[in-house]
């Protein structure tokens, strides 16, 4: 049965071609009044960051799946979706790559410095202290043998993170949640504060919630050392603006670089990093995610997922209700689906996915409909 698929500011790429001839509309610059009137009609809506309230989900009758083609569904209002009986997918898999590729690159960039060296020469002084632009650093940079990286959020990206800090020569430390009891805290993780503690680079990663809002404020940032450097791939508001901006200004930690921001898009009158005296702060519009690849794999998954849930609806096939779930797995795995080859899904009673196909080893990954 055809769709009304309605796409608002999907990110940087075009729809995917679906299977059935749905009808699909294709919105820009969405602004926070024109969701609802754009998603009236909509069966399926499909966005990257276009933030989806209970007011608006109440104001669109016909909704009964919302795609959203990045990892990060703090925008879009679960709950109300859920009373409702509309589901909510993400596409994790997507960006793992790029994301952690470009935690690494903020890494490198706050370590050496390298937005004041660069502005430094570009600006046409001596070159003083050294002929090497040595002046641009108010601390001698370490070795990368010497640092170690505390992950906060260890998910597909921290673990892909993990893998490039491991293969660079850091030490990696997990951060449990906080507030748990140290006897509570699982294998092979640390407690909260031992790792803002310990490490010479701190990274977020983990999604924006009640539990993890402002989770690094002033209170944290007293215990990161003063040569400490606070990266941050999650989400904006995982961090205080204004601690962090206080903490820099006083050299009580060595830098901070960051792709997210509580507000976005980002302007002076929204966010205090966008200040001008603020020393070692690097600063990305929120694009660790953009890739060929990443682009490719968000287009096969909202593919799979829209297939997939309208099989569902025509009471078809277990393996077309697998499908809605197919976009959260790995990219591999979608590549299989498309080709036919996959030869057994099944639900186990964990809630886990198992598969397995003619040219994967059979195994599994957590259900991540919402």
């Amino acid at each position: 049965m055809p769709e009304i698929i309605v796409g608002l500011d999907v990110c940087q790429h075009d729809m995917p071609a679906f299977r059935t001839p749905h009808t699909l509309i294709e919105y820009h610059n969405t602004k926070g009044t024109e969701v609802a009137e754009r998603l009236r009609h909509a069966t399926i809506a499909v966005t990257s960051a276009v933030p989806i309230t209970a007011e608006t989900v109440a104001q669109c009758p016909h909704l009964k799946l919302v795609c959203v083609s990045i990892v990060g569904v703090d925008h879009i209002d679960v709950q109300a979706c859920r009373a409702r009986g509309i589901r909510v997918c993400n596409t994790p898999a997507a960006t793992t790559e790029s994301v952690a590729e470009h935690a690494i690159a903020l890494y490198f960039a706050a370590k050496r410095n390298i937005v004041r060296a660069h502005n430094w020469v570009l600006s046409g002084k001596e070159w003083e202290l050294e002929p090497t632009g040595m002046a641009a650093y108010d601390r001698l940079p370490t070795p990368i043998s010497q640092d170690t990286m505390g992950l906060v959020g260890y998910g597909k990206i921290g673990k892909q993170i993990e893998n490039f800090a491991r293969a660079l020569g850091m030490n990696v430390l997990i951060a449990d949640r906080r507030g748990i009891p140290d006897a509570s805290i699982r294998d092979g993780r640390s407690a909260f504060e031992n790792v803002l503690r310990q490490s010479t680079v701190l990274v977020l990663t983990c999604p924006l919630d009640e539990s993890t809002a402002n989770m690094i404020s002033e209170k944290e940032l007293q215990l990161i050392q003063s040569t400490g450097i606070v990266i941050n791939v999650g989400r904006g508001g995982l961090v205080n603006e204004e601690a962090i901006v206080a903490a820099l200004k006083a050299g009580k930690i060595a830098g901070y670089a960051t792709d997210v921001f509580p507000v976005e898009p980002a302007t002076k009158q929204n966010s205090l990093l966008l200040s001008s005296d603020i020393p070692n702060l690097t600063l990305s519009p929120h694009l660790a995610w953009y890739s060929s690849k990443s682009i490719e794999r968000q287009q096969a998954n909202i593919q799979a997922i829209v297939d997939g849930f309208e099989t569902r609806n025509l009471g078809g096939t277990t393996n077309g209700w697998i499908a809605v779930f197919l976009g959260l797995l790995n990219p591999s795995t979608i590549d299989a689906y498309n080709r036919h080859s996959i030869q057994r899904v099944e639900i186990t009673q964990n809630r886990e996915i198992s598969y397995r196909t003619p040219y994967l080893t059979t195994g599994s990954q957590p259900m991540q409909v919402l």
